[in-house]
């Protein structure tokens, strides 16, 4: 649910940063070391480059490193810079590197650079490790419009907020999901069969999802409606950004009902982080 509080919480012989800047704590990396490790792992990744082209890696990889240290820097509370150390989230910047390097932005190094602080996470389960780095591997291969359609999903049929009094404090979150999801907006079969190809998700064809019933008697219970009509009325009223989400969605699912893999809700969440704050994996991937 989102905003949902979460609490820190640090393994045993682990430390978490509390502070932003080059930060380091015992047998840990310092920030700047992980920044050096990115640009480590691109030598050793591609040695025989061009000169003019491991140029412009070295840029895309710097440009990575440099999102990535603030990400860190930001998220202090909830990232263990121990972590770090460790070979299979090494291995995931490993993959993160070697995308940023051959594609720069195109490799939605924002999104990468989400889902390799997730790895550091305070809060981990082998489970939500093992979908974390998968989705490394699987971002750079969609689109920035493919991505934003699987936040699009994930938002509309998995984030409910709770202690809401009035159709009207829908807005303020909605709008800020709208930018998240927005390019997503219409995107061709072909570009669905894609995402659904790369395991992010499943379409069922035959199957609908009336997302107004989902909404009243599931995510949004709380505000007490019963009549669909009254409610689409209200939200037109009072929130255009939901009634526009909600508009996208209905036209949507009549092409048939989309279900997003572990993988796709990991690339999601990452992307709707952007706009709406850190949200916490564990809430839906557990």
């Amino acid at each position: 649910m989102l905003g949902k509080k979460q609490d820190q919480k640090v393994a045993e012989n682990s430390s978490a940063i509390q502070a932003g800047g080059n930060v380091t704590v015992n047998n840990g990396l310092s920030v700047a070391e992980v920044r050096e490790l990115c640009l480590l792992f691109l030598r050793d990744n591609f040695p025989a480059l061009r000169e003019e082209a491991i140029r412009e890696a070295e840029d895309n990889v710097r440009e990575f490193a440099q999102e990535l240290e603030l990400k860190i820097v930001q998220n202090a509370q909830f990232i263990t810079l121990e972590k770090f150390k460790d070979p299979d989230v090494q291995a995931a910047i490993n993959d993160a590197v070697q995308s940023s390097a051959r594609r720069g932005k195109k490799a939605n190094t924002n999104v990468l650079v989400d889902l390799i602080s997730e790895r550091a996470s305070v809060s981990s389960s082998d489970f939500k490790d093992i979908v974390v780095s998968e989705a490394v591997n699987v971002v750079p291969k969609l689109t920035q419009e493919q991505i934003s359609y699987l936040s699009f999903i994930h938002f509309m049929t998995h984030c409910g907020r709770d202690g809401l009094r009035h159709v009207s404090q829908l807005e303020p979150v909605s709008l800020m999901a709208l930018n998240a999801v927005s390019a997503g907006f219409g995107i061709s079969d072909s570009q669905k069969r894609h995402i659904q190809f790369a395991g992010t998700c499943s379409i069922m064809s035959m199957m609908h999802i009336d997302i107004y019933d989902g909404w009243i008697n599931s995510l949004f219970k709380g505000l007490g409606y019963t009549d669909k009509d009254k409610f689409k009325s209200d939200v037109a009223q009072f929130s255009p950004s939901t009634k526009r989400l909600l508009e996208e969605f209905d036209k949507d699912s009549k092409g048939g009902q989309v279900t997003l893999t572990s993988v796709g809700q990991a690339i999601a969440i990452a992307n709707l982080s952007k706009s709406l704050g850190r949200l916490d994996y564990s809430i839906w991937i557990k």
